[in-house]
C-alpha cells in the first residue's frame, strides 16, 4: 500500500510533536533534579558553616579559659562575675558576669599581661556609664562574644547560685533576654567546673539553657533510669 504525501506529512508532523513533548519533560525532570541537588548542597554548606562555627568557638572557650588561669596565677583569684561595691558607677546589672570579665582582662591602668583579641568584643545591651572602667576610652559596657555574635556568659565558683540576665540574638534575629545559671552536671549532682569558673555560649539558637550550648568544659546527658 503507498502511502500518500499528506499522510506522510502527517506521521511526521505526529512525530515531531512527541519528541517534542519528551524534551519538554526532561527539561523539567532536570530541573527538578537541579533542585533538589542545590537544596541538598545548600544545606550541607549551611551544615558545614555552622560545625565550622562550633569548633570556632570552642577553641576560643580553651583559649579564654588559659587567660583566666593566667589572671588567677598573677592575681590570686579568678576574674569576679558580679560588681564590686568599690566599682562606680556600675553599668546595668545585664551581662554582668561577661562585662566584669572584660573588665579585669583590660583594667583602666592597662597593666594586663595578657588580654583577648579586642575583635571580639561587643555591647549587647548597649549600656554606657558615665566613665570607662577599661583601659579603652569609651565607656561602653564591653562583652566578650561567641561566634554567633553574642555574649560570652562568665560564672566565678562564688556565683554559681546567683543568675545573671543576658541579653542575645536567636537564629531569626530577635532579642531574648534570659535568666541564665551556672551549669549543673546531671552525672555528679554538681557544678562544672564547681572550684574554678564557667564560660558558657548560647550556640547556634542563641538561646541559653537549650541543647546546643557550649562551656569551657564537656557537657554530659542526662542519665536516663
Amino acid at each position: 500500500m503507498q502511502i500518500t504525501h499528506l499522510q506522510r506529512r502527517s506521521s511526521l508532523g505526529m512525530l515531531r510533536s512527541a519528541q517534542a513533548g519528551f524534551t519538554l519533560i526532561e527539561l523539567m525532570a532536570v530541573m527538578v533534579i537541579l533542585g533538589m541537588l542545590a537544596f541538598f548542597l545548600l544545606r550541607g554548606a549551611m551544615g558545614a558553616e555552622e560545625t565550622v562555627r562550633v569548633n570556632s568557638t570552642r577553641g576560643y572557650l580553651k583559649q579564654l579559659s588559659a587567660l583566666i588561669d593566667n589572671y588567677e596565677t598573677d592575681a590570686g583569684d579568678y576574674p569576679p562575675s558580679s560588681f564590686p561595691r568599690t566599682l562606680d558607677p556600675k553599668p546595668s546589672p545585664t551581662n554582668m558576669g561577661g562585662e566584669m570579665l572584660v573588665i579585669s582582662l583590660w583594667p583602666k591602668d592597662g597593666l594586663r599581661a595578657s588580654a583577648p583579641d579586642e575583635d571580639r568584643l561587643i555591647n549587647s545591651d548597649g549600656d554606657q556609664t558615665s566613665q570607662s572602667h577599661t583601659m579603652f576610652t569609651a565607656a561602653t559596657s564591653f562583652e566578650l562574644a561567641d561566634d554567633w555574635g553574642n555574649p560570652i556568659a562568665y560564672f566565678h565558683r562564688r556565683d554559681y547560685d546567683e543568675p545573671c540576665t543576658y541579653v542575645t540574638l536567636d537564629e531569626e534575629g530577635y532579642e531574648e533576654e534570659t535568666r541564665v545559671r551556672a551549669l549543673m552536671n546531671p552525672v555528679t549532682g554538681d557544678p562544672y567546673n564547681k572550684t574554678s569558673f564557667q564560660l558558657l555560649s548560647s550556640g547556634l539558637d542563641g538561646i541559653f539553657g537549650t541543647d546546643d550550648d557550649l562551656g569551657n568544659f564537656k557537657i554530659q546527658e542526662a542519665q536516663t533510669p
